[in-house]
Order: structure tokens, then sequence, then C-alpha cells
């Protein structure tokens, strides 16, 4: 039997009151780890190869400021953790270009050494 079905409802029980509990050092926490996540997206050149799942990022951080600036401690949490999945996204999906990219390289490269060698590609023989 999986426990996938249990733990998702058991969380999903839980969370009005871990809602409930939040106060401004979650907010606080949440929008920190938040930003360190965009910074993170940002040094991994999300600008250049995810910038709609960064600008979402930087949005819903602004959110979350703006909801603690008016002390809706939970809805602070929220958008701060809005914005770190979609900054995590970004800098997946940055990652996940360049290695894409360094992965062409290497095929070419070889497919170069190949030609240079006279070896036909491996792929084409039956």
């Amino acid at each position: 039997m999986s426990t996938k079905p249990f733990a998702a409802a058991l969380l999903l029980a839980t969370l009005p009151f871990a809602a409930y509990g939040m106060d401004h050092r979650d907010a606080d926490m949440a929008m920190t780890q938040a930003g360190a996540a965009i910074e993170a997206a940002e040094r991994a050149d999300a600008a250049q190869f995810d910038n709609a799942d960064l600008g979402t990022a930087h949005a819903m951080l602004a959110s979350a400021q703006a909801a603690a600036d008016h002390r809706d401690w939970t809805e602070s949490v929220f958008a701060s953790e809005n914005a770190k999945v979609d900054a995590d996204l970004a800098t997946a999906r940055s990652r996940q270009v360049r290695a894409e990219e360094a992965t062409a390289e290497v095929e070419r490269s070889v497919q170069t050494l190949r030609e240079q060698l006279g070896v036909s590609n491996m792929g084409d023989q039956p």
C-alpha cells in the first residue's frame, strides 16, 4: 500500500494550522530564502535562458514584501515560497540549456574527430 495518498491527506489537513501559526519571523525567513534562490538563478544566467520564470520570481518576492508590509504574514510566506519555486525553476532551466549546449558541443567535436580519423558514425552501422 502506498503512503503517498496518506501523506498528502495529512499535509492538507495540517496546512490550515501551519498557516495560522505564521508570524513575521516566518515571513522574514521565507523572503530571505526566496531572495537567495533569486540570486542563485541570476548567477546561473537565468535572465538569459529563462527570463519569464525569473521575472515571476521577482514579482512574487515583491508581492511577499508588500504582504509583509501589511502584516499579512501568511500571504507573505506563501508568496515567498512561490518566488523561491519560480527562481529554482529558472535556475534548473538555465542549467538544462547550458548542459544541452555543452552536450551538443561535445557531439560536434566527436563528429569532427571521427571525420578526421575516417571513422564512420557507430550509430549508422547495422
